[in-house]
């Protein structure tokens, strides 16, 4: 079942869950809002409320076993947040300033909006909202602890389903949290921001740890293995690859693990590839036809019966001697296979006795060599094709008693994912931010820096007017990046 068939599915589920709570509390009105009461749930329109108090006994338990470190946790928690804070605005503003100096959203962001189905893959929403579960909720337990450790009474806990993105939250008493002192204050406000940067220390260290932890039964850093293959996969079929394939090379470029894998593929689409052909090759395959030009704008020099054949066009060193024509009509495919070596950089060197020559391709067409176990593939297509309808994995297994690579690859994931999201969460709160925890730190930091000098109502002023700029800054960045990413 592919990602849009269940998203659908979970939306009919919704709409009969919604179908069925408007009618249950037409016809059943009151056993029905008495289970809806007992039970904590509420239904909206594509999304599930739920609260429950079952848990504050524990909640309490917890913050008040060991008082003492716990006060000099938060504190860490505090100080933390406040070293964060300088550094996250500094990212939101580089962030911001790269993107109004790149014409397009090739370049890294500091801070970038995930989106899944297009940033992030679609097929990986199962572990986007799994793991958006563990950092809201390490995020809010951090909240309820520091909460009990100042004396703040835990009204209920609960969650938000928004479609299929979770996110939990702690409700707390509201007298109390107005009555304490500024730093018992922003302890508490502080303490979910400190929670998620510890959340991602530990997956962070954990997703280091996890190729040697593997190594028994995995090869790690040594090629990537073809784990799934869309249908539809341009790489498929005899001469393309298969499930268990082991790559190593594309083109010149080594594959070591996943992140070089999509490494070298970003490489291939920021230039065409160039292969060393030897002048005897040149002139023993060549089949070229007086040059036309293409609606496209390129020249083509073959012959239109000749579909298994590409225009490529010599590519001299500087201040050389031409000493082939400047374009051959060549086989792709035996002249991939049997080139050695490449020069796709600028200088176009190769080695003695060997030419320069560049096929001539449509725009985002690129024609290159994957090196395997068992064969090579040579593939000629979009290389975003390739991002696509082929997924891979970082595990080799060694043996044939782990021939699937399904239990590092889901655990990598999942770690990975946590570090991500739980480092953002920690971000995005830290920075001023409407309805974030960063407005309320902020409103906090104004009074204690600002009260004397404009007065307390000055200093609500103040912040809230600084709270609102960032707000509309990260909002602002958010739909350039997403505009760009889309275009």
């Amino acid at each position: 079942m592919d990602v849009t068939t269940g998203l659908i599915i979970i939306a009919v589920m919704y709409g009969i869950l919604w179908f069925f709570d408007n009618f249950f509390k037409t016809c059943a009105h009151y056993p029905y809002i008495r289970f809806l009461e007992g039970t904590g749930f509420q239904i909206g329109f594509l999304s599930i409320k739920w609260k429950t108090k079952a848990f504050n006994r524990l909640i309490i338990r917890w913050g008040t076993s060991r008082p003492r470190f716990l006060h000099l946790w938060f504190s860490l928690g505090l100080y933390a947040t406040l070293i964060l804070l300088p550094v996250a605005i500094v990212l939101l503003l580089y962030s911001l300033f790269q993107n109004f100096s790149s014409s397009s959203g090739e370049s890294k962001l500091a801070i970038e909006p995930i989106i899944p189905g297009v940033n992030l893959p679609a097929s990986e929403l199962g572990y986007y909202s799994l793991t958006l579960i563990l950092c809201s909720v390490v995020h809010e337990l951090g909240h309820a602890l520091a909460a009990v450790l100042e004396d703040v009474n835990i009204i209920d806990i609960g969650a938000n389903i928004l479609f299929v993105l979770p996110a939990a939250y702690v409700n707390l008493s509201t007298d109390k949290f107005s009555s304490l002192t500024r730093k018992g204050t922003l302890k508490i406000l502080c303490a979910g921001i400190w929670h998620n940067l510890i959340l991602t220390f530990v997956a962070f260290v954990l997703f280091l740890s996890l190729p040697f932890l593997f190594s028994t039964f995995y090869h790690v850093n040594k090629g990537v293995t073809v784990i799934n293959m869309a249908r539809r996969s341009p790489l498929s079929g005899y001469r393309g690859l298969d499930i268990g394939d082991t790559i190593f090379k594309i083109n010149e470029c080594k594959v070591y693990d996943e992140n070089s894998w999509y490494d070298c593929l970003g490489n291939l689409s920021g230039y065409k590839s160039a292969y060393c052909i030897e002048s005897d090759l040149i002139h023993g395959l060549d089949e070229s036809i007086p040059l036309k030009h293409l609606e496209n704008g390129n020249l083509d020099c073959c012959d239109n019966k000749k579909s298994k054949n590409i225009c490529f066009e010599y590519l001299d060193m500087a201040d050389g001697i031409l000493e082939l024509p400047t374009h051959a009509c060549l086989p792709a495919r035996a002249i991939v296979e049997k080139s050695t070596n490449f020069c796709s950089s600028d200088s176009h060197n190769c080695p003695n006795n060997l030419y320069c020559f560049r096929p001539i391709l449509a725009n985002g067409t690129n024609l290159f060599k994957i090196n395997c176990n068992t064969k090579d593939v040579i593939y000629l297509g979009l290389t975003s094709d390739i991002y696509r309808t082929v997924e891979v994995s970082s595990y080799i297994p060694k043996n044939l008693l782990f021939t699937t690579t399904d239990l590092p690859d889901v655990i990598t994931k999942f770690v990975k994912y946590t570090a991500v999201f739980s480092l953002g969460l920690a971000i995005v709160n830290t920075i001023p931010f409407m309805y974030m925890d960063g407005q309320h730190i902020a409103e906090v930091l104004g009074i204690i820096l600002l009260r004397k000098n404009l007065g307390k109502n000055g200093a609500k002023l103040l912040t809230i007017t600084i709270t609102w700029v960032f707000t509309f800054l990260l909002i602002t960045h958010c739909l350039i990046t997403v505009s760009k990413i889309l275009l």
